[in-house]
């Protein structure tokens, strides 16, 4: 995958799970409290992502891997907790939590091969 083609996955991934978050039922503590906690991620992600294309030092970039992988990590957790409350449908939310991990095996594929070539 280029990083144009994992830039716009991340992107599209932030807005789906921004439309979802707004979704969440508002009478509910633990939904609100989702409710921030995906939007938060929902930006953070594919502005992070955006910044692995900055040039700059591997050290720095096996950081920036590192923080994504992360970020998809908390939106796969935060997502299965919507799931597992049953605050929303599986089959709504199930996608986004599988692209969750799909994203997070490339980050982490990605960081592992970078950080071996630094420590190599």
């Amino acid at each position: 995958m280029n990083p144009q083609e994992l830039k716009e996955r991340t992107k599209v991934l932030g807005q789906t799970c921004t439309k979802l978050a707004l979704l969440l039922p508002q009478n509910n503590m633990v939904a609100l409290h989702l409710r921030n906690e995906l939007l938060a991620v929902s930006i953070d992600l594919p502005a992070k992502t955006r910044s692995l294309m900055i040039g700059s030092t591997s050290s720095n970039f096996v950081n920036r891997l590192a923080d994504c992988s992360e970020l998809t990590e908390r939106c796969s957790v935060i997502l299965e907790f919507i799931i597992d409350e049953k605050i929303m449908e599986t089959k709504l939310v199930e996608p986004l939590v599988e692209e969750c991990s799909e994203l997070s095996r490339l980050f982490y594929a990605a960081f592992k091969s970078v950080k071996d070539k630094i420590d190599g």
